[in-house]
């Protein structure tokens, strides 16, 4: 499905492949002072969910009704089989590891923010081969494949290179959402992701990860927003796509010298952030899967994270929960209806 002159053609009809971490959330707050040793305080909100980069996506995905994949691995235990129980047929070639399943204590904060405490449990033994024999019956040629939080599978990190390039010769087109390294931005982190981004077609990060890939702080990335994109630009496969998730600011991408910008729509009442950017990621691919342009793949990455992080409990939106023109845009059913721009005339001007 891939072409020198036009870049990327996805094919609708393939599936959305999502590989990377899944584990279970369990959210508790708000905690806004650490509690002294050897006392109990309660906390008013609760609420377990699907997490991890792959799993937010992927229910993000099934809610909007897509045609996905996950490759995941969960651990052999209660909180496995949970996880199992939220995806149905889905999950049915999930690799089951004869450990714990990661759990991810998510405290959250008056002021939105959150703060993450994790086991390593199964995530930490996922690896390549999982991967390929996980992929051994997909259909790659025009899907496309999303590796998502590289850093918190270790044993996947060596063979990374690999595994893309495979990826790549096997038609897919290949997403990457590095996720925030858990020991930050180090030189051996830097080292390993500039050696993938050649055989990355769509970069999808936040405007902090793109700082930490850079080597430059927060301040001086905002200050020049479109100069640092097109930089990272240029260290990906011709014709790639730079995406960077801004927050409140909306977002903005980058494809050869076209730089576009897109704004949040109206006031959202956020709830909690979490899994916002990976909401992002399934509104960004599941418009790219439908042809649309770059502006309107942006505009529905916001749509499904806007509407997400303002639900309690964690709602993932459907296509009628979206703006009409974002969910006439992403539903299939109207895809041969549609006026959004092409990738192609983005590209060609």
């Amino acid at each position: 499905m891939r072409n020198s002159i036009t870049g990327m053609r996805p094919d609708p009809k393939r599936e959305i492949i999502s590989i990377g971490t899944i584990n279970v959330d369990q959210l508790l707050g708000p905690i806004d002072d650490w509690p002294d040793r050897g006392t109990e305080t309660v906390y008013p909100q609760y609420e377990m969910r699907v997490g991890g980069g792959g799993g937010i996506f992927g229910a993000a995905l099934m809610a909007l009704g897509a045609n996905q994949r996950m490759v995941v691995n969960i651990g052999r235990d209660e909180m496995g089989d949970w996880l199992k129980s939220q995806f149905g047929p889905l999950a049915q070639h999930w690799h089951q590891s004869d450990t714990v399943t990661s759990v991810t204590i998510g405290l959250t904060h008056s002021d939105k923010e959150r703060t993450f405490l994790s086991n390593e449990g199964h995530s930490a033994l996922f690896d390549a081969d999982m991967v390929r024999k996980m992929l051994s019956h997909a259909e790659l040629d025009g899907s496309i494949a999303l590796l998502v939080g590289n850093f918190l599978m270790p044993r996947l990190v060596p063979d990374c290179t690999d595994l893309l390039g495979e990826l790549r010769d096997a038609g897919a087109i290949v997403a990457l959402d590095t996720a925030w390294p858990t020991g930050g931005w180090t030189d051996a982190v830097q080292d390993h992701v500039l050696g993938w981004l050649p055989m990355v077609d769509i970069l999808l990060i936040n405007d902090a990860e793109a700082a930490g890939l850079l080597g430059i702080d927060g301040e001086t990335f905002t200050a020049n927003v479109d100069f640092h994109i097109a930089q990272i630009a240029k260290k990906l496969a011709p014709g790639a796509i730079v995406v960077v998730k801004r927050g409140r600011h909306g977002a903005s991408a980058c494809m050869g010298d076209d730089i576009v910008s897109a704004a949040v729509s109206g006031a959202v009442d956020v709830v909690d952030t979490v899994g916002a950017g990976d909401c992002f990621n399934a509104g960004f691919l599941l418009a790219f899967q439908r042809g649309a342009g770059l502006g309107d793949c942006l505009r529905a990455g916001i749509e499904v994270a806007g509407k997400t992080i303002a639900s309690h409990p964690r709602h993932y939106p459907g296509l009628g929960d979206l703006c009409a023109p974002i969910s006439a845009l992403l539903d299939p059913a109207n895809q041969s209806k549609t006026d959004f721009m092409t990738f192609d005339q983005v590209e060609n001007g």
